[in-house]
């Protein structure tokens, strides 16, 4: 078990099941080939691909009752179906080109973003700089987190799974668009560079039942 801070940076976030978990990684591989120092290097246990659904800085005592809330919500949702798309690039504030698998923006996937970002909103608190992440980060991962609700929630949230740095090419060997699947499973994740997820502090399966793993998030 990690440590936590008293003001950590978490996600909530949708899990992909194992097979798109698997071609994330293979795009992240294929990234790196090409950029070595890329910064973000995803794999099953400690950089996990991901779909941000809410992102904020809260007091470690606070994730036991945003666990509670979330675990509701997921209770009440059904499994999503999911497309990717696209591969799509964007232009980082670092001037970097980050490329991500684009998911279409289901009505289901917005209410549920909608529901947990106001679920947990009144849990923000006020940002502690780098020792809210794990390990070393950076200005623009730190402005990432802070901007979220102003760029990246409600009419703005825009469902991806980020893939790393670099130029991914639109057509990839063994990945054929739309690539559909099912979300079966949420989580609360403390951050690490990049917001990107290191640590699992809970899991949900949606629709069956919360298995609640808050215990790790409240050690000194």
């Amino acid at each position: 078990m990690h440590e936590v801070p008293d003001t950590v940076a978490i996600d909530v976030v949708l899990l992909p099941p194992g097979p798109i978990m698997d071609m994330a990684i293979g795009a992240n591989r294929t990234l790196l080939a090409g950029n070595p120092d890329g910064g973000i290097r995803l794999d099953g246990e400690n950089c996990l691909p991901h779909i941000s659904v809410a992102m904020l800085p809260t007091k470690r005592g606070d994730i036991p009752e945003i666990t509670a809330k979330v675990g509701r919500i997921a209770r009440q949702c059904s499994p999503m179906a999911m497309t990717i798309d696209a591969v799509a690039k964007h232009r980082a504030r670092t001037g970097e080109t980050i490329s991500v698998f684009h998911i279409l923006r289901s009505e289901i996937l917005q209410l549920f973003h909608k529901t947990v970002m106001n679920a947990i909103a009144p849990y923000t608190a006020p940002p502690a700089g780098p020792l809210m992440f794990v390990g070393e980060v950076s200005a623009p991962s730190i402005d990432c987190l802070l901007r979220f609700t102003k760029t990246s929630a409600y009419e703005r949230y825009s469902p991806h799974i980020t893939l790393g740095f670099g130029d991914l090419p639109e057509l990839i060997p063994g990945i054929d668009f739309p690539a559909r699947f099912e979300a079966t499973r949420a989580a609360i994740c403390h951050l690490g560079g990049h917001c990107t997820c290191r640590r699992v502090l809970a899991e949900f399966d949606l629709g069956a039942g919360a298995r609640a793993t808050h215990s790790r998030a409240t050690r000194r």
